[in-house]
């Protein structure tokens, strides 16, 4: 669940990035898949390829400050975590008119962990016009790869990933004017955290979406017969067995906006809580909503003129967190368990295909080589075998007896990824994956050739076989032995996950 803070007052921000060549920033603004936005005024469609998303084992964490000032300061206290997966620190100033440009600046000072010390100092100049697609214009305006323009309002984002140490974030922002048309009050600061806490306090993994934009709609896109509504998806389907799920938005806007969920027409209910003058949140529970693959509409309201008929609605985020009643490990922080402390690797070189015991092989991997399985991530742990008749495997070791509750169970399933090969060119490549049943192991999927792939393989029966000791060992090994002459037996292992599910 979204865990929502007292409101105080404004804040800022952390590294700034020089302003960038024209064609570097092109680059960079084209890395995100680009999506419909306001036909008339123009924006930039909420996409989580601009913002994240992940899991966690603790939760999705926001606080804001609503505006509308010139000068402000905020206190973030951050819930309790083990560490941080993801932080952004959001900022809104105010230009004074949809279109001209009115020139004037920002300083965002940042206390990163809490000492009030603001050891993070950036500045940000704001000298640009808009003008709009319906009118000929060319809309969105980016002034660098943090800070961008759409009508009157420019928004700013920093990474405070590594920056933040300790539980309280405190920020502060000011603005001057260089022209003196330039209003300079602040809409919002808001701060989203993205966290992990002790895996077996509650044992769900946390999937959440942060779903990042800068889109507008108002009455004169429908005046002038292009009519929108926003669109956003997230990719729900990753989720194994959906639990409690929390949808927030938050609107930059005097006049909250119409959403709906997985529904084409069904819209979710809302209050307009006006906790700005510009800004607001808004969050919903669609715990019974949650499909394959999700997605969110959002709009002006056109039904009804007592909600804002000739009104104006922007909106530069949506949250979405879904817990997961299935048990999810893997070598990541983000996942049940933990590398070296309960879930276990290890290397080299195994007898047999596959072996006849499940400790072999039995040579732990290091801390360096434990980084690299964290993440499907194409950064592979490899392993060549050094010993005629050998085998290059892996073998992990999953201690599940924190959250696992074996009755409950519906299936064991295991993913791997990598690949596995042999120098001899007669010599069979693939890797063959094992799960093992209490007296030995059985195959859950086979590769044929030198290429990566990600192997998946799943038991439904007897499950109690499976965990032994309140271990599941899984083990990947490469088909072919080393024969002694100088033809080696190779395995790569980029990411492996269990899952439990129920």
């Amino acid at each position: 669940m979204f865990k929502k803070e007292t409101l105080i007052k404004i804040g800022g921000t952390t590294p700034i990035v020089p302003l960038l060549p024209i064609g570097v920033l092109i680059l960079l603004f084209t890395i995100a898949p680009l999506a419909a936005a306001d036909p008339y005024l123009g924006g930039i469609s909420l996409i989580t390829a601009n913002g994240t998303s992940g899991t966690v084992t603790g939760d999705l964490w926001f606080d804001a400050y609503p505006g509308f000032a010139t000068s402000a300061q905020k206190t973030f206290t951050l819930p309790a975590y083990t560490d941080i997966e993801w932080a952004r620190l959001y900022v809104d100033v105010y230009d004074g008119h949809m279109e001209n440009n009115y020139r004037g600046n920002v300083t965002i000072d940042i206390d990163a962990n809490g000492d009030n010390t603001y050891e993070i100092q950036k500045q940000e100049t704001f000298d640009t016009a808009y003008s709009f697609p319906g009118l000929g214009g060319t809309g969105p305006v980016w002034l660098n790869d943090h800070l961008n323009r759409v009508t009157s309002d420019y928004l700013m984002w920093y990474d405070l990933t590594d920056e933040i140490s300790g539980q309280t974030v405190n920020v502060q922002a000011a603005t001057t004017k260089i022209d003196l048309s330039f209003d300079g009050r602040v809409k919002m600061i808001t701060l989203v955290v993205a966290y992990n806490k002790d895996p077996c306090e509650n044992c769900n993994v946390t999937h959440y979406w942060v779903a990042q934009g800068h889109d507008t709609d108002s009455y004169v896109t429908d005046e002038a017969g292009l009519p929108y509504t926003g669109n956003t998806t997230f990719d729900t389907s990753a989720v194994y067995t959906p639990g409690e799920a929390n949808l927030t938005v938050l609107p930059l806007s005097s006049f909250n906006g119409n959403y709906t969920f997985n529904s084409d027409t069904e819209q979710l209910p809302w209050d307009n809580p006006h906790q700005g003058s510009y800004f607001q949140w808004q969050s919903w529970n669609v715990t019974d909503l949650i499909s394959g693959n999700s997605y969110m509409t959002y709009g002006r309201n056109v039904t009804d003129t007592d909600r804002n008929y000739s009104g104006y609605f922007k909106v530069p985020l949506a949250l979405l967190t879904v817990k997961d009643e299935s048990l999810i490990y893997d070598f990541s922080d983000n996942t049940l368990g933990r590398a070296g402390i309960c879930l276990f690797a290890y290397r080299d070189q195994a007898s047999g295909l596959p072996p006849t015991v499940n400790n072999d092989p039995n040579n732990e991997f290091s801390t360096t080589e434990y980084n690299k399985i964290k993440y499907d991530d194409q950064s592979f742990q490899p392993d060549v075998t050094a010993t005629e008749g050998k085998h290059a495997a892996h073998r992990f070791v999953f201690n599940v007896s924190c959250c696992s509750n074996v009755s409950n169970l519906d299936a064991i399933n295991v993913t791997w990824n990598g690949k596995g090969y042999h120098d001899d060119p007669e010599a069979d490549d693939g890797v063959n994956l094992y799960i093992w049943n209490g007296t030995g192991y059985e195959t859950l999927a086979t590769s044929n050739d030198e290429d990566e792939h990600i192997l998946t393989g799943e038991k439904t029966t007897n499950l109690g076989n499976y965990i032994n000791n309140d271990k599941v060992i899984v083990l990947a090994e490469q088909k072919y032995p080393d024969d002694g002459l100088g033809s080696h037996s190779t395995i790569e292992t980029d990411y492996i996950k269990l899952v439990l599910k129920s």
